[in-house]
């Protein structure tokens, strides 16, 4: 029976790691650039500077003066997407990488059954899709990496200074885990150890953003509104958003991703048949009692790690949504809300005291339902990419058939009826809405951006020329 479970984890993980790259190279293959990736890629297409210099000013923006980790990396992609276009998509990859360092850190606290669960379902989970598809938001994906690396080295090796350098190496990535810095304080034993840790850590964030930053860079921007907190209208505003977004938006979106179950092709069926029956083999037999009070913690910490990734929107500008591209934000919460929905079914199965194959289905069940809404999600990010170049290389067509040499084109296509009506998107998938997404998809289509503006109507609504598009047809309003 042991060397069967063996066997069954080691098929779990070629699986895993199979659908995660097909995932990842499905998105590379398309060539997918949506939303804000248009704009750094049209931005970035040619660079006269040396290496150094290029990130210097790279980092000197609104954006990344914040964020010198990730910035670093993504100036880098940029830079070798000069000699090679598709060195821009190996961004995608730093996805998988984090997979990879949650399922080290699951593994040495859980056990490997577990750890190959939760990267599992961490890699399916609808909430914060565009860290998974959008290259851009690798700053997420390296947050997640240094956060759980943080917690490794503190966890095992007790080391606090190397945990703090981490701990803020994931914050100057991306913002995201910054309210979870409890969960360091709740490892540390030592009341002067805390203090230490929590001098070590705040103290360099605050006095890099404060001090530092706004020194070394000219574009700096103070991306926290710490303001925003006393605003009451506002916090009930993002408490309302957050309960929608868990007690509607997931049901919503799964069941849209499954009314789409016939745009699965024949090898996603097979994934998504065999990685939930070696799940299900894999936990029949697991003993689940005998770690209640471990799961109660883990039932615990990721319940408060919600609310506290959660908080982070009181800080910011952004609502806290599981639709379009602004749910980058979630990166923190889609890893502890994974981490809650297992130590929350094992905990009630424990307490009803029903069996483990009850408990295997579920799990099997869950996962069958996570990889098709992924699976799902993946399509609209493909099928959001084919729409812009649709629309645009209509637009070029007609614009050459009315002699239309330049100016500025409002395009008008009903946007937000296209997302109700569509079922091509799962979750509002970004397709053109904002001004700087224009230039790059004019380019990839053959119009001059120095001559031809394209706005959305939605958002620049005196434009003189304006076509509308409908029903794969494109017709001059005025």
């Amino acid at each position: 029976m042991k060397k069967n479970i063996e066997r069954y984890q080691l098929f779990l993980k070629i699986s895993i790691i199979i659908y995660v790259l097909y995932i990842s190279l499905s998105v590379c293959y398309e060539k997918i650039l949506l939303a804000d990736d248009l704009a750094m890629v049209y931005e970035y297409r040619s660079i006269s500077q040396s290496y150094f210099s290029f990130i210097c000013s790279f980092l000197d923006s609104s954006t990344m003066a914040a964020r010198p980790v990730s910035g670093s990396f993504t100036g880098t992609l940029l830079f070798a997407s000069q000699y090679n276009e598709s060195a821009y998509w190996l961004g995608l990859f730093f996805f998988p990488l984090s997979l990879l360092v949650i399922y080290i850190l699951a593994q040495k606290i859980l056990s490997v059954q577990l750890a190959n669960l939760i990267t599992l379902l961490y890699a399916c989970s609808m909430i914060g899709t565009s860290i998974q598809f959008s290259i851009i938001m690798l700053n997420s994906n390296l947050a997640t990496i240094f956060f759980c690396l943080s917690i490794y080295i503190l966890y095992f090796h007790k080391n606090i200074f190397l945990s703090s350098l981490l701990f803020i190496a994931s914050v100057f990535s991306y913002e995201i885990f910054l309210p979870l810095l409890f969960l360091h304080l709740f490892l540390i034993k030592e009341n002067k150890k805390r203090i230490t840790f929590i001098i070590i850590t705040l103290g360099i964030i605050i006095v890099f953003r404060k001090i530092i930053q706004p020194v070394i860079f000219v574009n700096s921007y103070q991306r926290d509104e710490i303001d925003k907190v006393f605003n009451l209208k506002r916090v009930i505003q993002i408490s309302l958003y957050s309960a929608k977004l868990f007690f509607r938006d997931i049901f919503s979106g799964i069941f849209k991703s499954i009314s789409n179950y016939k745009k699965l092709n024949f090898f996603e069926w097979i994934l998504v048949i065999i990685v939930p029956s070696l799940v299900y083999k894999i936990f029949c037999d697991y003993d689940f009692k005998s770690q209640r009070k471990r799961f109660e913690k883990l039932f615990l910490i990721s319940a408060i790690a919600i609310v506290c990734g959660m908080s982070i929107f009181l800080f910011s500008s952004y609502i806290p949504t599981l639709f379009g591209f602004d749910n980058r934000n979630l990166g923190a919460v889609r890893l502890f809300f994974t981490i809650f929905i297992i130590s929350a079914a094992i905990l009630l199965a424990v307490k009803v005291n029903v069996g483990n194959k009850v408990v295997a289905s579920f799990f099997a069940i869950s996962t069958s339902v996570f990889m098709i809404t992924n699976i799902s999600v993946k399509n609209s990010w493909i099928y959001a990419n084919h729409f812009n170049h649709e629309l645009f290389s209509k637009l070029k067509t007609t614009l050459d058939e009315n002699h239309i040499t330049g100016g500025e084109i409002g395009l008008d296509y009903d946007i937000f009826n296209e997302f109700k009506t569509n079922p091509n998107f799962t979750l509002r998938e970004p397709v053109f809405y904002y001004n700087w997404e224009a230039p790059m998809l004019s380019k990839m289509n053959g119009m001059d951006p120095q001559k031809i503006y394209v706005y959305n109507v939605e958002r620049k609504k005196d434009c003189k020329i304006i076509f509308n598009y409908k029903n794969g047809k494109i017709i001059r309003l005025k």
